[in-house]
């Protein structure tokens, strides 16, 4: 059998990069799911730090062969780097999973979905040209869907406290990737994508997740993976995170989007609160509640209005 040529070649490289960027939103949806069914089995400090560990072991040998190749090029954006993984990887994961843990998985689903939100006012502030009417509408939508779920549908949650807290870590995590998005935009990074992975993730183990497991261990607290006490299940979900969501998952995107583009491949993205929906109802058993149903539509709906037309960010790495 030959080869594909010309038109349908090209055509065959853009379904397979497709599979691979709607692989990545299913696995990125699913890491919510995954990390909610161990907030009774693993403390967070715990699946954070062996998340990342294991997925820079295997990462790590990939990626450095292009590192040592690259590292002039890399050596001068350090400082960017360390504020890149600092931000991405260090902050972005802390917020994200003390809202899987402390909230239900299709609420941080669709509540981290929010990000292009956030960008497009940070943006705002920092002096970019006003964004139009659509985008304006798309915003106020998504932030009204943000609060239905926020207040759970009533304003006598506000007044009660009645707040999930892990609804705030998601919104965090949202705003904080923001952040590095507005960062990792401000100019071309000018290197591979493995090499930037590599360094932002070692930068955000050795700066944030690292002390935080320290710090853990320091209070007193019993790690059950360090005593073996984790059972069976719970290594076989922290296994699934760390190669899945994290290192298969960004692999994936790097080889989507390289093909497809930023404005094709960031559409995809929005597969994933659908994703963490679906799996947390089916598989975690979290009731669906109306004022859910109408927040994920309201953010849905915003996130395709304000994003029409324009340029996706970067997803978040390992999200």
């Amino acid at each position: 059998m030959t080869a594909p040529s010309g038109p349908s070649r090209g055509r065959h490289a853009a379904l397979v990069a497709a599979a691979a960027l709607a692989v990545t939103a299913l696995l990125w949806g699913s890491n919510h799911v995954a990390a909610r069914s161990l907030h009774n089995a693993l403390p967070l400090p715990s699946l954070i730090f062996w998340r990342w560990l294991l997925a820079l072991g295997l990462l790590t040998p990939i990626a450095l062969p292009g590192l040592i190749r690259e590292w002039p090029q890399v050596r001068p954006r350090l400082p960017r780097l360390f504020a890149l993984g600092i931000s991405g990887i260090g902050l972005f994961s802390v917020f994200l999973y003390a809202g899987a843990y402390y909230s239900l998985a299709l609420e941080v689903g669709l509540l981290t979905s929010t990000t292009p939100i956030w960008v497009v006012l940070m943006a705002t502030l920092a002096g970019a040209p006003m964004v139009g009417r659509r985008q304006q509408i798309g915003i106020a939508l998504a932030l009204v869907g943000v609060l239905i779920i926020v207040l759970k549908g009533s304003l006598a949650s506000l007044a009660g406290m009645e707040l999930r807290i892990g609804n705030l870590w998601s919104l965090l995590a949202a705003i904080v990737f923001a952040w590095y998005t507005m960062l990792l935009g401000a100019k071309p990074l000018g290197l591979s994508a493995l090499t930037a992975t590599a360094m932002t993730a070692w930068t955000g183990m050795i700066s944030i997740i690292a002390p935080v497991y320290a710090l853990f261990l320091l209070s007193g607290a019993t790690d059950p993976v360090l005593t073996g006490a984790q059972s069976h299940q719970t290594t076989l979900v922290v296994l699934y995170i760390a190669i899945g969501p994290t290192l298969l998952g960004n692999l994936l995107w790097i080889y989507g989007a390289s093909r497809l583009g930023a404005a094709r491949s960031g559409p995809f993205l929005y597969l994933s609160p659908v994703a963490a929906l679906v799996l947390s109802v089916t598989l975690l058993g979290e009731p669906l509640a109306p004022f859910q149903v109408v927040g994920a539509v309201a953010i849905l709906c915003g996130l395709a209005i304000s994003n029409s037309g324009a340029k996706a960010p970067p997803p978040p790495p390992g999200a």
